[in-house]
């Protein structure tokens, strides 16, 4: 049992880490595979969408997001970002029991993608994803900004960390270009990720995207030490 159940209508920062950090989605494919497994499975129709993506050749995402658009959703998903060896998400619980099912089929789901690709077996995940309750504001809108400069890390180094961040245009540049995470919807009006959803308990704190923007930017600058108690990883 969790010390913090989920609970209906609270946010949380879930956290699932692949098994010796082996780094799985460096493999674009397998990054995609993983972000498609979170459009079919935040839903309580996951089960017939899989069933119908086996059962039937020459079917796309499309076909077995029309199953599951006919039932409800698990969870809300504020945002994400999928790195080489974990992922970060912000969920809200919008059915008992959503985030729990929701993380274990999009779990079982691209694990088996790559063992079946890589001729494998066996769990992808540490068998427990972490998680914490968010239960302030500052901790919701702060974890999306970390969320959202997770793929820095990997694309430029983590000296953001240590308040050593240099030239934000560029790493802007690479952050929007980064494909495995929400921002771009956070900053571009025009970009619908279909991931996403819920998202105006954090947009509507901010005046424009611009706004979200320069926060952002704030907090990339400023000591990772200040805000560690908004890092799960540090508590796992």
């Amino acid at each position: 049992m969790r010390k913090t159940p989920f609970v209906p209508d609270e946010y949380y920062h879930i956290y699932s880490r692949t098994i010796l950090n082996v780094p799985e989605f460096r493999d674009n494919r397998n990054a995609e595979r993983l972000a498609q497994a979170f459009l079919i499975t935040n839903s309580t129709k996951s089960s017939e969408a899989f069933l119908f993506l086996k059962n039937n050749k020459n079917v796309t995402i499309n076909d077995a997001l029309e199953i599951v658009r006919q039932g409800e959703k698990l969870v809300d998903v504020l945002c994400y970002c999928i790195m080489p060896d974990h992922y970060h998400l912000l969920l809200k619980e919008l059915k008992e029991g959503g985030i729990s099912n929701f993380i274990r089929k999009s779990n079982i789901s691209i694990a088996k993608y790559v063992n079946i690709k890589n001729d494998r077996r066996g769990p992808l995940f540490e068998s427990r994803f972490n998680s914490k309750h968010i239960d302030t504001n500052e901790y919701l809108v702060h974890l999306s900004l970390y969320i959202h400069l997770n793929p820095l890390d990997f694309i430029s180094g983590r000296a953001w960390r240590e308040n050593k961040l240099k030239g934000w245009p560029g790493e802007k540049k690479k952050l929007l270009e980064y494909p495995w995470s929400s921002l771009k919807s956070y900053l571009d009006d025009n970009h619908r990720d279909p991931i996403i959803s819920g998202t105006e308990i954090i947009t509507d704190q901010f005046d424009n995207n611009k706004d979200y923007e320069l926060f952002l930017q704030d907090w990339s600058e400023e000591s990772i030490n200040k805000i560690r108690d908004f890092l799960l990883e540090s508590t796992s």
